[in-house]
């Protein structure tokens, strides 16, 4: 495949666009100034430096071969003054009021006649902060690239650097065979593991219900203390912290009964951060938010993911995003919105970790401080959980259409709640 040729799954990914759900991956950044910042200035050097990046530059036509498809050439028409807006908080500009805003900014999908992105430079922020507000869309590359895209426009980094294309893979009548049965095993598997949504569920609710960007912060020593507690990997801690999140949720509405789980879809990359489009797999696994005790969880969810790792990103019900590559882009255009509408027979919830750099990071001289990915919410489904670590800091947003959820007070006690839970129990009391 070329590098400008839009892979199946990417193809997938335009076709599931809607008014109620768009399909772009986001991020909140902030920084910390020495001086006082104007939006305008910010704006200015980011359309300089976003000028310099190929990939930003280019939007998608339908091509003819193959049919239904599509290719990522340069727009002709391009300025990033299109895609780069400033906003300022007037008067108090207090975290609801920047949520707010950033909700509202998430919600808008994207321009898909011109390159797909934008970026939001908001101003005003308590203690003289910024932040950035990013969009890009998935059918232009996963979490993995999107970070790659996004470090280019720090200070000091190269921007002109080329997109490595897959290599391209031309099997012969035994590797055809093959080919075919290992898609017909992917399918099997995706389709045996489909199951009704519960009735009355809260995780499953109408598309075109408002939705709101929740974000709450946890210090990553305080994480990484748990962790070696309990064992397992930082993701896992965080995984079972986001599961007792939502079992506090669910109990507040009866709906965590006992041995009841959640099934949420983790996204896995498969391929490193220089290559072209989308390379995902994903485990579906299954979060035991009817499990009262926070120790028992996270030795569940620690049990349920070493089970995935060790299968691999290509066997399993959670491996539905490489059946999406083998499938002709034709028939996304034809099947999306019937796709669309299958997710909740899936899984319950999209729980995504993404992995940032240790480096210490610089805007126009600021520091960057916080990071918050924010997770594109599918067809059907009430929350997209986003997770990052940098620095000092592990970043959660909830991406939600339930206004019960809609309040950063509440994720942030819940998080600190199941942390502090996790701290009392030592792992030989929770068998006990």
């Amino acid at each position: 495949m070329s590098t400008d040729q839009l892979s199946p799954l990417d193809v997938a990914f335009l076709c599931l666009e809607d008014d109620h759900n768009p399909m772009h991956l986001g991020a909140v950044a902030t920084f910390a100034p020495h001086t006082p910042v104007h939006p305008a200035r910010i704006v200015a050097l980011l359309c300089e430096r976003a000028a310099e990046v190929p990939a930003l530059r280019r939007h998608v036509r339908a091509s003819w071969l193959p049919p239904g498809g599509a290719s990522w050439v340069d727009d002709p028409c391009f300025t990033p003054e299109d895609h780069i807006q400033g906003h300022h908080l007037r008067g108090r500009g207090d975290e609801e009021r920047f949520a707010a805003l950033v909700s509202q900014l998430m919600a808008r999908p994207l321009d898909l006649s011109r390159p797909p992105w934008e970026l939001h430079v908001i101003t005003g922020l308590v203690g003289g902060r910024f932040a950035v507000v990013v969009k890009l869309h998935h059918a232009l590359c996963d979490g993995m690239k999107a970070v790659g895209l996004g470090l280019r426009l720090f200070d000091g980094m190269d921007r002109d650097l080329p997109v490595a294309p897959e290599p391209e893979v031309k099997p012969g009548l035994v590797g055809s065979i093959r080919d075919i049965a290992r898609t017909a095993g992917i399918a099997s598997d995706v389709l045996r593991s489909t199951r009704p949504p519960v009735r009355h569920s809260p995780v499953v609710t109408r598309s075109d219900r408002p939705r709101r960007v929740v974000m709450a912060r946890l210090g990553v020593d305080e994480v990484h203390r748990a962790r070696r507690v309990h064992g397992g990997t930082l993701n896992d801690v965080l995984l079972a912290l986001v599961t007792g999140a939502l079992r506090q949720w669910l109990l507040a509405h009866g709906c965590a009964e006992e041995g009841s789980t959640l099934r949420a879809l983790i996204p896995v990359t498969r391929r490193g951060a220089s290559t072209a489009g989308n390379r995902i797999s994903g485990f579906l696994c299954e979060l035991p938010v009817g499990e009262p005790d926070a120790a028992v969880r996270l030795r569940a969810v620690r049990e349920d993911m070493d089970r995935h790792k060790a299968a691999g990103t290509e066997r399993g019900a959670g491996a539905f995003p490489l059946l999406a590559e083998r499938i002709p882009p034709v028939l996304h255009r034809i099947a999306a919105p019937l796709a669309g509408l299958c997710a909740p027979l899936l899984f319950d919830a999209l729980v995504t970790s993404v992995h940032l750099p240790s480096i210490p990071l610089r805007l126009d001289g600021a520091e960057l401080r916080e990071v918050y990915p924010v997770a594109p919410v599918a067809a059907g489904h009430a929350v997209g959980v986003a997770l990052s670590a940098y620095r000092s800091g592990v970043h959660v947003c909830l991406h939600t259409n339930q206004p019960w959820m809609a309040d950063s007070r509440w994720l942030q006690t819940a998080l600190r709640t199941e942390l502090a839970a996790l701290h009392r129990r030592h792992p030989a009391e929770s068998a006990r």
